[in-house]
């Protein structure tokens, strides 16, 4: 019976292996998902509660897609402003910048591997080879939980039914651990790349992520999802631009390239601060089910987003330019929409119907404690896979709930599982085919930059796995 509860996951990754397309997946896992909560299902739902459950995973991902939409709105409108850097020299310290700062904050400020793209250019740029530039790139990944404001692990949360704000930090811990054991494989890649680290690069670069990852930790104790990684990551920018430029680098040129990014973090500041501005914001607001969170519109972060990108846009080209934007956005938005619909649909089917708990308790009655490592596993391969934290999310959370009771131990596993899925994305096909097809990398290329990066795959899936076991064992 559990390989019939199992069956949407297996069918949905299964059809993913076999070369489907995640929508084509996500649909089908959906559709199994109801049949089998349907005939099988544990609490025996009836059709109308089937449909109950799909429509309140629904309502969980509406707030993601608008942020989906405005992020990808506002990415778009920038897309120009980002090729005006300043070249750089080719350096250790210039690779690392595009690569462990620019390209982390590109990914949260806007997410859909923006980061990742200007790693990859960044990179080519100082003339690093293609298949050591793919490979390097992934590093820009790091901060893929609060990727595009932090859409995946929020939904993550609400399916898994924890409070966001008990969860981020402990995903802030998982990543500061990651960080530390990941840095000494970037400096291994970029000696392959003919940009090594010297003494002194490593140093400056330890001391660097160190800060890094102690603010990222404090910003998410104490700021919200949406602007923990910005306010971690900002103070280390602007510590690296007076290092190598001195005040000076802080010109009208920059702020310029930077004025709608700040936008961004003010209103984001405003609304989420100020108590004032919150308030008049929270209504209206809506809760149309028992079991899933409130919406307040005007305090969904695709409102700024969306409004600084209508703003950039017709500053550069008017109305005509602002109405194209918005026609490629809805084009470009409409897959990834409708596939974040169906995937937290399909999790919130198999948590509703009774499915993930009869896993759990099939699978617990067999491994105990121990089944707590599947749950990170999952969530790598859901990642791996689908190229999204979302999917990620979608796959293991629904078995975070039903493996591991509730309490401290489940919030470090959910935490574990949401690290291992978001940076498994960095290294899924759907990522790196994109950098392979921007650089117009070879097969081969693209397999060398794979096989180099065997080392990620070992310390994600085994360093999260590792605190998901202890986090049960200790509990």
């Amino acid at each position: 019976m559990v390989l019939v509860w199992l069956s949407p996951l297996i069918l949905f990754l299964g059809l993913i292996l076999s070369g489907r397309s995640a929508l084509t997946a996500g649909l089908a896992g959906t559709l199994c998902a109801a049949l089998v909560a349907y005939i099988a299902g544990p609490s025996q739902p009836d059709a109308a509660a089937i449909i109950g459950h799909f429509a309140a995973g629904a309502w969980i991902g509406l707030p993601a897609t608008l942020v989906i939409i405005a992020g990808l709105a506002f990415s778009l409108s920038l897309e120009k402003a980002s090729d005006n850097a300043d070249p750089a020299l080719p350096e250790h310290g210039a690779l690392a910048e595009a690569c462990l700062l620019r390209g982390p904050f590109l990914e949260t400020a806007t997410g859909f591997g923006v980061g990742y793209v200007v790693a990859v250019s960044g990179a080519r740029r100082l003339g690093v080879d293609k298949a050591p530039a793919l490979a390097l790139a992934t590093f820009s990944q790091i901060l893929v939980p609060w990727g595009a404001l932090g859409i995946g692990t929020r939904i993550s949360a609400d399916i898994a039914g924890v409070p966001l704000a008990a969860l981020i930090w402990r995903i802030a811990l998982a990543t500061a651990l990651l960080g530390a054991v990941l840095l000494p494989l970037f400096w291994r890649l970029s000696r392959q790349a003919r940009l090594p680290p010297a003494l002194s690069d490593r140093l400056e670069w330890a001391g660097l992520i160190a800060l890094l990852m102690a603010l990222l930790v404090a910003a998410n104790l104490t700021l919200p999802l949406e602007l923990a990684a910005i306010a971690a990551l900002a103070p280390v920018m602007l510590l690296r631009v007076l290092r190598v430029k001195g005040w000076a680098g802080l010109d009208r040129a920059l702020l310029a390239r930077l004025s709608p990014y700040i936008a961004l973090v003010v209103a984001l500041a405003l609304m989420r601060l100020v108590p004032a501005v919150h308030d008049r914001l929270e209504h209206p607001s809506f809760k149309p089910f028992a079991d899933a969170s409130t919406f307040a519109p005007l305090l969904s972060p695709a409102l700024p987003l969306l409004v600084i990108a209508l703003v950039v846009a017709l500053r550069r080209g008017g109305a005509k330019q602002a109405t194209t934007l918005m026609k490629l956005t809805l084009r470009r938005s409409g897959r990834a929409a409708l596939l974040t619909f169906l995937l937290v649909g399909m999790a919130w089917i198999m948590v509703g119907s009774g499915l993930a708990g009869g896993i759990g308790l099939a699978v617990s009655s067999v491994l105990g404690s121990w089944s707590a490592g599947i749950v990170p596993v999952a969530g790598a391969l859901g990642g791996y896979l689908t190229g999204s934290n979302t999917g990620a999310g979608a796959v293991s959370m629904p078995l975070a709930t039903a493996l591991v009771p509730a309490g401290e131990a489940r919030l470090a596993v959910i935490a574990a599982a949401v690290v291992a899925g978001s940076l498994l994305t960095a290294v899924s096909p759907v990522r790196v085919t994109m950098g392979q097809v921007l650089i117009k990398a070879t097969t081969p290329e693209t397999g060398q930059a794979m096989r180099a990066l065997w080392p990620w795959f070992v310390l994600v899936v085994g360093l999260t796995t590792a605190i998901a076991l202890a986090a049960a064992q200790l509990a």
